[in-house]
């Protein structure tokens, strides 16, 4: 990619994922489930909120309830539970012509810290042409990541051709990890009521 290609990051809007199915959760909405006494996405809407331009949530059923958090919701086009990158599709089909860049964050890691929201904002700005993500645990975590809207096209095509894996739209991109082992704890994801109970 040329550097007059590259588009500065201008304007971060974000996107919180609460589409699945909590298959590991026995079908509950898992956004809607409590942690600590509050549905569990409320606890990264409280954290997301200062930081960014704009804010969806990503859900396919409960859409009332989602909505009454203040902030707008999105649906899925493609039906059935397809996985993540519908929900990221659906949100730049809103966001794209406003915005440069899109966080992309889970309703299901209610510990992450206003802070590593803002890391991740911030290096994204470093490298506006790349997918920046962060690592912990030993691996990449797909869905704490700021993607350039210019690559909204692209997902469009990825999905129509039957094409669900996160890695394998992201790896045609450049990517930016950042490295925060030290905050892995903040990035526990609460996929199980044992976990919930272990965190609570």
């Amino acid at each position: 990619m040329k550097s007059s290609d590259l588009k500065p990051v201008t304007s971060v809007a974000a996107v919180i994922l609460a589409g699945g199915q909590g298959s590991r959760m026995g079908g509950e909405d898992k956004g809607l489930v409590p942690f600590k006494q509050d549905p569990m996405i409320s606890w990264t809407l409280e954290k997301v909120r200062p930081l960014v331009d704009a804010l969806v949530i990503s859900c396919n059923r409960n859409q009332s309830v989602y909505a009454g958090f203040g902030e707008q919701t999105v649906t899925d086009d493609t039906q059935g539970f397809v996985g993540p990158l519908a929900g990221v599709q659906a949100a730049m089909n809103q966001l794209s012509t406003q915005h440069s860049h899109l966080l992309v964050l889970p309703c299901d890691t209610p510990l992450i810290s206003q802070e590593l929201i803002a890391l991740l904002i911030n290096k994204a700005r470093q490298q506006p042409d790349a997918i920046t993500l962060l690592r912990a645990a030993g691996r990449p975590q797909f869905l704490h990541a700021v993607i350039p809207l210019q690559y909204h096209a692209n997902l469009n095509e990825t999905l129509a051709s039957g094409q669900r894996a996160v890695f394998k739209w992201y790896k045609q991109f450049p990517i930016q990890e950042i490295d925060v082992e030290t905050h892995a704890q903040c990035l526990v994801n609460m996929n199980t009521f044992e976990h919930l109970s272990l965190s609570a």
